[in-house]
């Protein structure tokens, strides 16, 4: 049979289709072309010349590559590869996985093919474009059409204070109103109602403001839209363009939400594995949000409008994904990895991933945009408004120049495309979709989902919302961020019942009062008690003084009083009215505790009850539960032994069962109210480190500390069922049901008859006074000791009142009623004119003076923090005040270093250096030499870039002639008679160097010779060894190599390596001229006989803060990983090795923190060691020998040091330093 196919070696010409897609070269060592006829049939004539190596040649005479090609029996030609042949096929088709046959190649598949559409086609393909855009002559890329009555699409730039508008070419619109904003992060608009709108944030609060366009690119008629949700972290945001809904990141709160257009209606859309979500944006047509997270894990993910059907589409090979920009026609998502220096696009099912563009040209971009076949981006570390072909990633052009650039949109109508109809379209009823309060889109513009504001439930219909009759929720506390937030008690219904009560800190004990609708909760580490109602209203503080560390609250719901235990320095039990807290407050309980933690109150049968632990853990009968009478007496251990850490406490009013759980036998224990049956709930591996406890109906509900759990525990099955994770820790949390504070006693009516507290008792009711007060001989009104005189009675001060209460001074005419009889605020005493020593708020409340400006809203209206505040703290001829209020260096000033921490120092500065300076990419100066020198002097390689180091003058690649010396590192030449003449010609000096003193005349044709060469001839100079004479500095001695000029510069002396530190990386010994290295226990010497390596197995490995990250280099792989994400300022850090701890500080929250650093590679168990008295805490190390933390607070000018939990702190040094910054120890030697 004969072969009827062509055997084709490779072609130096690249000609014709290979395996691999790439043209394929000629070796170097090929011949001439060798000519070899294949047949088909008898009379085939077809030629062929190929060229081929020397002995693949010898093998095609050989025929054996042809006997290959034949039995290989190609479906088109067959080529060589190296030694051996392989089939391949015509352009536009593909090698089969049998080797031999062809198929079409899918050009569509391939990223960048065409702009838009693209359709395969037997053997090619056709690009098209989508309705509203034309084909272009490379006919792939297509571009927006333009109407004549359209506006020309522009470029919307936020830049920190104004909106700014360009045409995409960088110029800017003739006709701009730019609007005037403070802090401007994010924007975005509706084409087709011409309204821009942005972010704004307010020292106070953020603000959500819109604007008109008009086209010619004006702006007018600005209007605020009063957000009913906590608006003060959101700084990310997206519209969509359909049903106007808004969608917001708030990044502190980690959580999602959105809203409708008028603010009216807020709702949570996401707020579970969120640790610090960054961008947002929408696609209303496919009805699609996506968002990026870099928090514990970093990804991006995409969920539909309602925020259904969550998923990850990406979560590999990302560290820190921001900026988000979608391709509405091609459904592709283009994000910003900050930290990879990374721009990617992938679709949206997750596939398809490519690298667009990655290295320091998209370094720090901030928000990104897509349009027609480009990205535009702002920059935020060189002030850069870039525009990136995202086809072609190395087309890339910078546009405009422009200082805090932020948030970026297209403005043109392709953008936001619409549709004829879509699901939430407004009903005759004014209802959008038939919704009562919110219609959002679901999974496409086709479908919606209605949801309903806090406090109502969705009716069956899908689509009314009612208020329900009983309130049934379950709501919890949780630091990292500080917030109480609730949720139902059916995880898979989306109804919000509380909206969530944010900027706390340790939100550890809580409790509601039904009548009311007030969530109660202790801040602990905030010192404070507060409350707010569950529709977000009437926030405030009721206690905040003499409050030490209170872990456990309970609202008698009969007498409306609030008990509390205080776990500070007197150990009490306390309690006081709900209304007017701060002034009926009450000790009942002192001492005889260890550290009081939860309370419950039985107001119908009059007890309370309360857990004490102990930190001793070898007696186990330390910890205990007690009971007494709501007024204190008839005090008694109820429960004891085999306890040691009781947490939570919670009751059955039904079963008169009390619950508990123990933090160090990790069980949940119930015993009835009268003492027996005291059992074993549960005790499964799901109890970690149990904390807060509350019952409802058949079930126990408990969160878990340590790993941010809340469980729910079925008490008829045992069954266990995780209802919430999220990032720890959770602290308290309560189950909001108004059927629980029901019954009566005698304090119902009239407050059972008593002017203050009434408190309940078994049987009956005692009414009871403030600490400050007395009781009545009538035993229910409280007043001042009557023996006492009356001008006695008030110390100097203070104000007494009618009632003859005494009241501080300061706490006169100021708005609050705090004699309780309305005397301190009458018109008789207040004018409205504060005093002396008194401010006076915008509000009408006077408070002291010494309040102003203390970055505290006392006033509440923020008119004692206004603008104008100096903070008295920095040195105005020294200091820079930062726009934070911290003291820093004048000189640190535009320096180019945000030292502030917050930019403010490097605002507004212009960075321009002298004519002998080089400037460096971050703007920071350095002398012109030190450019291509090989060495990163400006930190960011811009001094080492090869745009800057290809002038002839800067190196001389030709080098030196034969008579000419090379000076190094610049590479200039010097005649040869110019070296070792005693004068520096090199810029270096590197030709007098390795000169045995001056050991060549001067060259005459160029220089003069001084008489004074001929001093070292007499005695040698003074010199022990060389002498030279160098001008204008006369005889200068050297020594050979080995040693090293003595004191007195004359005298040569054996070089000490060891004292010097020239040799060895550990233990040094020399003799003479011989020098010995060893190495420490648990290292060995390198093979350098200097270096050492340590033996130990355990990899180690660099920690190191970039101020809102920590992070970890591996020293092996050389790769980064995150260790701690989303932090404020962490400057200090330090970690004890044997404990695995590490440890670190905020100049922003002003706190010492510290983690468990895991196998896995991340800190867990994240706590506050020091969070009070501190006011820049700068530097930190560790003793790990004696345990024990030391810091430097360059603020307060002092030295602190506590044990490594935070406890027994003391102020070694204060005073008599002047900035302080960092701190290091040697615990060894003390």
């Amino acid at each position: 049979m004969v072969v009827s196919r062509e055997f084709v070696a490779p072609l130096i010409s690249g000609e014709g289709s290979v395996p691999d897609g790439g043209a394929v070269q000629q070796p170097a060592h090929s011949r001439a072309p060798v000519e070899l006829k294949t047949l088909a049939g008898a009379a085939a004539q077809h030629r062929k010349v190929i060229q081929c190596p020397a002995q693949a040649c010898s093998r095609f005479r050989s025929g054996e590559l042809l006997s290959n090609c034949q039995q290989l029996n190609c479906q088109y030609k067959c080529t060589m590869v190296g030694n051996s042949t392989r089939c391949y096929c015509e352009n536009g088709f593909e090698i089969k996985e049998d080797g031999r046959s062809c198929k079409d190649q899918d050009e569509c598949a391939v990223y960048g093919t065409c702009s838009q559409t693209c359709r395969n086609t037997h053997g090619s393909y056709t690009c098209s474009c989508v309705e509203g855009y034309l084909m272009q002559s490379d006919n792939r890329s297509c571009k927006a059409k333009i109407e004549p009555t359209d506006r020309p699409p522009i470029l919307l730039i936020a830049n920190f204070e104004t909106i700014e508008i360009f045409y995409l070419n960088g110029s800017k619109m003739a006709t701009l109103s730019s609007v005037n904003g403070n802090e401007i992060h994010a924007l975005d608009f509706i084409y087709n109602e011409d309204t821009i709108c942005w972010i704004e944030s307010r020292e106070s609060s953020n603000q959500l403001k819109c604007i008109q366009i008009t086209k010619a690119g004006g702006l007018t008629d600005e209007w605020t839209i009063n957000i009913l949700q906590s608006f003060h972290n959101v700084q990310q945001m997206a519209i969509d363009w359909l049903t106007r809904n808004l969608y917001f990141v708030d990044h502190v709160s980690d959580r999602i939400f959105v809203c409708n257009y008028n603010g009216s209606v807020c709702i949570t859309l996401i707020d579970l594995e969120l640790h610090n979500p960054k961008a947002i944006a929408v696609d209303p047509i496919a009805g699609k949000l996506f968002f990026t997270d870099y928090g514990n894990v970093a990804k991006v993910e995409r969920c539909d409008m309602d925020g259904m059907n969550r998923t990850r589409i990406i979560d590999s090979k990302t560290e820190q994904p921001a900026a988000l920009a979608l391709d509405l026609v091609n459904k592709l998502v283009y994000w910003v990895d900050l930290y990879l220096d990374y721009v990617g696009v992938v679709d949206y099912q997750g596939k398809n991933r490519h690298a667009i563009i990655q290295g320091r040209q998209v370094r720090h971009l901030y928000g990104i945009t897509v349009f027609e076949d480009y990205l535009y981006a702002t920059n935020s570390d060189n002030y850069n408004i870039i525009r990136i072909n995202r086809f072609n990633g190395t087309d890339i052009h910078s546009l405009i120049k422009m200082e805090n650039a932020r948030g970026i949109r297209i403005y043109q109508k392709r953008t936001q495309p619409t549709v004829r109809s879509h699901a939430c379209e407004v009903d005759p009823y004014g209802m959008p979709g038939g919704c009562s309060h919110i219609c959002l889109l679901s999974s496409s513009y086709k479908t919606r989902t209605c949801r309903c504001r806090t406090g109502f439930n969705l009716g069956s219909d899908g689509r009314s919302c009612k208020r329900p009759k009983n309130e049934l929720f379950l709501f919890y506390g949780k630091g990292r961020p500080g917030i109480v937030r609730g949720m139902d008690l059916n995880t898979k219904i989306a109804d919000e019942y509380m909206i969530p009560i944010e900027n706390l800190v340790n939100p550890r004990a809580l409790d509601f009062h039904a009548e009311t609708n007030y969530i109660y909760f202790a801040d602990t580490t905030s010192f404070l008690i507060g409350r707010q109602k569950i529709d977000g209203t009437e926030r405030e503080t009721i206690l905040k003084d003499d409050l030490d560390n209170v872990e456990g609250i309970a609202v008698d719901w009969i007498g409306n009083n609030l008990y509390w235990t205080n776990d500070g320095h007197r150990k009490t039990i306390n309690v006081a009215r709900l209304e007017k807290a701060s002034q009926s407050r009450k000790t009942l309980l002192e001492g005889e505790m260890s550290h009081p933690r939860g309370i419950v109150v039985d107001p119908i049968n009059g007890w309370m009850y309360w857990t004490d632990w102990e930190e001793d853990e070898i007696d186990d009968s330390v910890g205990r539960i007690e009971k007494a009478w709501m007024d204190g007496f008839n005090r008694q251990i109820f429960v004891t032994s085999k306890m040691l850490w009781p947490n939570g406490l919670t009751l059955d009013f039904h079963t008169n069962t009390l619950y508990w759980c123990d933090a160090y036998y990790d069980h949940i224990e119930k015993v009835f109210l009268n003492g027996t049956h005291r059992k074993v709930v549960y005790s499964g591996r799901e109890l970690n480190h149990p904390f807060g406890l509350s019952h409802h109906g058949n079930y126990v509900f408990w969160t878990d500390y340590m790993n941010g759990s809340i469980f729910q525990l079925d008490l008829i099955t045992s069954e266990v069922t995780l209802l919430r994770h999220e990032r720890p820790p959770l602290f308290g949390l309560q189950i909001y049901d108004p059927r629980k504070q029901q019954g009566d006693n005698m304090c119902r009516v009239n407050n059972g008859g008593c002017s203050t507290l009434c408190l309940a008792i078994p049987g009956g009711r005692v009414c009871a006074c403030a600490d400050n007060q007395l009781l009545d001989e009538n035993g229910t009104t409280c007043t001042f000791n009557p023996g006492e005189a009356l001008p006695r009675i008030c110390k100097a001060g203070e104000f007494r009142c009618k009632n003859r209460h005494c009241i501080q001074a300061r706490w006169k005419c100021d708005g609050d009623d705090d004699c309780l009889d309305g005397s301190d605020e009458d018109s008789v005493n207040c004018s409205r004119t504060c005093q002396v020593d008194q401010f006076s708020c915008g509000n009408g409340r006077c408070i002291p003076r010494a309040w102003l400006c203390d970055r505290e809203d006392d006033c509440g209206d923020q008119t004692d923090e206004m603008a104008s505040c100096e903070f008295p703290t920095c040195e105005p001829l020294t200091q820079f005040v930062c726009k934070s209020g911290r003291c820093i260096s004048s000189k640190w000033h535009c320096d180019s270093d945000d030292d502030c921490g917050d930019g403010s120092d490097e605002v507004g500065c212009v960075h321009s250096c002298f004519d002998n300076q080089f400037r460096c990419s971050s703007g920071r100066c350095i002398p012109g030499h030190w450019a291509c020198d090989g060495d990163n002097d400006c930190g960011d390689f811009s001094d080492e870039a090869q745009i800057n180091c290809t002038k002839e003058e800067i190196h001389s690649p030709a080098g030196c002639n034969g008579n000419e010396f090379q000076c190094h590192p610049d590479g200039n030449c010097i005649p040869d008679l110019w070296r070792c003449d005693g004068e520096k010609d090199c810029e270096d000096g590197s030709d007098e160097k390795g000169c045995n003193g001056t050991i060549r005349l001067c060259d005459h044709k160029t220089k003069f010779s001084c008489w004074s060469t001929d001093e070292c001839s007499l005695n040698n100079g003074g010199c022990s060894n060389h002498c030279s004479v160098v001008p204008g500095r006369g005889i200068v001695c050297s020594c050979p190599e080995g040693l090293q000029l003595n004191k007195d510069n004359k005298t040569c002396e054996i070089v000490d390596y060891c004292s010097n530190h020239l040799k060895c990386s550990q233990v040094c010994e020399q003799h003479k001229h011989t020098v010995k290295c060893s190495c420490y226990e648990g290292w060995k010497l390198d093979v350098d006989g200097e270096s050492c390596t340590s033996v130990d197995p355990f990899e180690a490995f660099i920690i190191f803060s970039i101020r809102h990250e920590i992070r970890r280099i591996d020293l092996h792989k050389r790769d980064y990983s995150l260790l701690v994400p989303g932090l404020r300022n962490t400057i200090a850090l330090d970690f004890h090795f044997n404990q695995s701890l590490l440890y670190w500080t905020d100049v922003v929250e002003d706190r010492i923190y510290r983690g468990k650093l895991s196998e896995s590679g991340g800190v867990s168990a994240i706590e506050v060691v020091v969070e009070h008295g501190l006011a820049t805490p700068e530097g930190l190390t560790v003793d790990w020998i004696a345990g024990n933390i030391y810091w430097i607070d360059s603020n307060l000018d002092q030295i602190e040091v506590a044990k490594l939990d935070g406890s027994l702190r003391t102020t070694l040094i204060a005073g008599a330093m002047e900035h302080p910054r960092a701190i290091a120890l040697d615990p060894r030697y003390g």
